[in-house]
């Protein structure tokens, strides 16, 4: 296990992702190292986190500049965190960082061993649930078995592994840290989209969090992803069939990571940023990725 190594979320009436991101990190770290960062003491808690630091806080004023403040507040308590561990990982509960199988199955003891880059971003696949081929999630199975397919969208490709303090944008997507080490064996999966019904439930909740008692949305309260329908969403997850078949790929993805590097540049307000390509194109995940979780 590695003891030096801090992972951490924040979350508000999670269940099921919060209960498989305790179970996959807790393969590689002690409990007491696992930081649950409770938005509200009326948020409902899974069974299950038994040893996680648990810190819960008043629940957040939603208003303007809701969820930049809460990303300010984020980039603070990850900093503090690098003057007691010696690797800080985490991010939205909904993420998951995978090592590529032939270099083991713990990507803690990896990074420690084969890097010191003070930052790092994993290759982000975003998990895709094909509608018109595969069925409703089990949440009894271990979710690659019934997800076979990803599609490419960089804004997920986070500088979420640190060494060092840092200060993140809205979301986490970029830093103020100006050097890009884009790992050539690391994934980021997002699994927002993992399930469709799964999916409108968690955007209604959602919806609702940043909007009024009269259910209007609360103007330049957080991301555009915050605010959409679940009919917008649902949407969204059905024109992934239209787009065609499935692509075949190693998953080296070798010209985009290029890409990622040459259109490197600092932002307003500091914040520097990699190439932000997303596709709808959805491709196979490799066999060898999918014992992972």
């Amino acid at each position: 296990m590695n003891s030096n190594v801090a992972v951490w979320t924040m979350i508000r009436n999670e269940d099921y992702f919060l209960k498989l991101w305790v179970s996959y990190y807790g393969q590689f770290i002690p409990r007491e190292n696992m930081f649950i960062l409770v938005d509200g003491a009326d948020s409902i808690l899974p069974d299950g986190l038994e040893g996680c630091q648990i810190i819960t806080f008043p629940k957040g004023k939603v208003g303007p500049g809701w969820d930049k403040k809460r990303w300010e507040f984020l980039s603070h308590f990850a900093s503090a965190l690098t003057a007691r561990f010696d690797l800080v990982v985490g991010g939205d509960v909904d993420e998951l960082i995978v090592l590529e199988p032939q270099f083991g199955d713990d990507p803690f003891a990896h990074i420690l061993a084969e890097t010191t880059a003070p930052v790092i971003s994993p290759f982000a696949i975003e998990l895709v649930h094909r509608v018109d081929v595969e069925a409703p999630l089990d949440q009894s199975r271990p979710v690659l078995a019934q997800r076979a397919f990803g599609r490419i969208n960089m804004w997920y490709s986070k500088p979420c592994i640190i060494r060092v303090p840092i200060q993140w944008s809205l979301g986490q997507h970029f830093s103020t840290h100006p050097e890009l080490h884009l790992s050539q064996k690391l994934f980021l999966f997002h699994l927002r989209y993992v399930d469709h019904d799964m999916l409108m439930r968690r955007q209604n909740l959602r919806k609702a969090h940043v909007s009024d008692a009269d259910g209007a949305l609360v103007k330049d309260v957080a991301g555009v992803g915050w605010q959409q329908e679940a009919n917008q969403i649902s949407d969204f997850l059905h024109s992934f069939v239209t787009h065609g078949q499935p692509v075949e790929t190693n998953f080296g993805f070798g010209p985009l990571r290029k890409r990622m590097y040459r259109e490197w540049e600092e932002g307003r307000g500091g914040f520097w940023k990699h190439a932000r390509v997303h596709r709808m194109t959805t491709y196979r995940i490799p066999e060898r990725l999918r014992a992972a979780f």
